[in-house]
């Protein structure tokens, strides 16, 4: 309730303007459509019209709250057992999460995956297979779970591609494993981890997040021949 609410509200605050003529839209139905009306009060007691628009010209005027489609893939390697993991500079110490990134227009799940991965760890990605998804209203994401398999000849790390990353690595499932074992919570880390060492204790995303969903999904077996 409260993600839905919270991606409500921002898309309200953002699209407060018409993309054909530029005026102020009206929030309908709740704040869940917005329209450009004929008519606008400026103020007054009495309705003037406003200049014509292109939205009420043929095409529907009313506007949707949007909802990006964002890929999150946990990476295996070839052998199933490591698991490409990756972290931001601006992230706590020690840790690391699955890679993730907008699809762009006129691709597929599987094809931003691929991409994606490329471009922040140079790893190169075959098989593709959706697992979950998770709506994420900060401000509008849709993210789409994926597990996917690094080709035998395509796991070497190189993150010259996109400067995103600060750091990626494969790291052993069993290592993997017990990181998945110690709760995390995002406002402990730093006292729990000491400063500034990156190569402190693995810490992984919090359960309520899909990235932990996706690695938790791999160390159960997920991607296992069997």
């Amino acid at each position: 309730m409260y993600g839905q609410a919270r991606g409500i509200v921002d898309w309200n605050l953002r699209n407060q303007f018409c993309a054909g003529c530029g005026c102020p839209t009206m929030p309908i139905y709740g704040g869940y459509k917005r329209v450009c009306p004929p008519t606008d009060r400026n103020g007054t007691g009495v309705a003037q019209a406003r200049k014509d628009c292109p939205t009420r010209n043929g095409i529907t005027n009313i506007s949707f709250p949007r909802s990006d489609p964002t890929m999150i893939a946990a990476v295996v390697s070839a052998d199933g057992k490591k698991m490409l993991l990756g972290r931001q500079k601006r992230w706590p110490p020690g840790f690391y999460s699955t890679l993730a990134g907008f699809l762009e227009p006129g691709e597929s799940v599987e094809e931003g995956v691929r991409r994606e991965v490329w471009e922040e760890s140079g790893v190169k990605v075959g098989r593709v297979v959706l697992h979950s998804s998770q709506p994420w209203p900060y401000p509008a994401s849709l993210m789409i779970g994926a597990v996917a398999s690094a080709l035998p000849d395509g796991e070497d790390i190189h993150l010259g591609h996109d400067p995103e990353l600060e750091d990626a690595k494969w790291i052993p499932l069993e290592e993997v494993r017990q990181a998945l074992k110690r709760p995390t919570r995002l406002d402990t880390v730093h006292t729990a981890n000491g400063t500034g060492n990156k190569e402190s204790t693995l810490l992984l995303p919090p359960h309520t997040a899909i990235a932990n969903r996706l690695i938790a999904a791999i160390c159960d077996g997920y991607a296992s021949p069997e």
